[in-house]
């Protein structure tokens, strides 16, 4: 924004402002997105936005708190015990997995809802991320169709100039309109490439971010449901927590570091 401002006098340029190249740009990016996916599934653009405003990554401590207190509680008492406490859990993937739990006596099968579940939701998080993806190639195509456009428009006024009979301002008004020609070219171009990678591609990360940290989370939370099922003591159940955090929080690093 600073980059866009006049010093001296201490104005936006208004050479950064045209409704020709927004039009172009942003209304070609979204034309494209309602042609590539269902009207259904385009809801998710606004569901993205908000989420990313609204969220936060997810806690893991949380849900190991309230996992041991449910696992002391059922040493004390019994794991049927445990259905009481279901509706006071916060975490909404806890509340199904106890739910589950309570449901299936075949751990195996325990297993394959969980993980059928968390996969449906990681799923679910890649179609959000891919629209923004998508959408992030669309701008910067339609910024260079908006540059085939401004180019057009100057050969086009040249032409016309050239072939024109010789009158006052006849070269006044082909210098004009060489220069909107190129004012829509050239800022075409800028809106495609900062809308892409200001907004759409920024977006599409953040989510990443917090996909990553809900299954995660999540994955705990079906370690833990797990062990409840079990039956393991409170304290090897609390090491197995912390072990698959302590891994998952190193193969982010990894992740991060290529």
């Amino acid at each position: 924004m600073l980059s866009m401002v006049d010093f001296e006098t201490g104005k936006l340029l208004s050479a950064f402002f045209n409704l020709q190249a927004f039009l172009v740009v942003v209304g070609g990016t979204f034309a494209a997105a309602m042609i590539n996916y269902p009207l259904s599934q385009l809801k998710l653009f606004f569901v993205g936005f908000k989420i990313i405003f609204t969220k936060e990554p997810a806690k893991e401590d949380d849900v190991v708190n309230s996992i041991l207190e449910l696992s002391h509680l059922a040493k004390s008492t019994s794991l049927l015990e445990l259905e009481k406490h279901i509706s006071s859990q916060t975490d909404p993937f806890l509340q199904f997995a106890l739910s589950e739990m309570m449901i299936y006596n075949n751990i195996d099968q325990l297993t394959e809802s969980l993980y059928n579940h968390l996969n449906a939701m990681r799923f679910r998080h890649l179609r959000t991320q891919d629209i923004f993806n998508n959408m992030a190639t669309y701008a910067p195509a339609f910024g260079m169709m908006g540059t085939v456009m401004g180019l057009i428009i100057m050969m086009t006024a040249q032409v016309g100039a050239e072939n024109a009979d010789a009158v006052v301002g006849e070269g006044k008004n082909m210098l004009d309109s060489l220069l909107e020609g190129m004012g829509l070219a050239l800022v075409t171009t800028f809106y495609g490439v900062f809308i892409a990678n200001f907004i759409f591609i920024p977006v599409s990360g953040k989510l990443k971010v917090l996909s990553d940290a809900e299954v995660a989370k999540n994955e705990i939370i079906i370690q833990g449901v797990l062990g409840l099922k079990k039956n393991m003591s409170t304290l090897i159940l609390r090491d197995a927590m912390l072990a698959h955090k302590n891994y998952q929080t190193k193969l982010t690093l990894e992740q991060s570091a290529f």
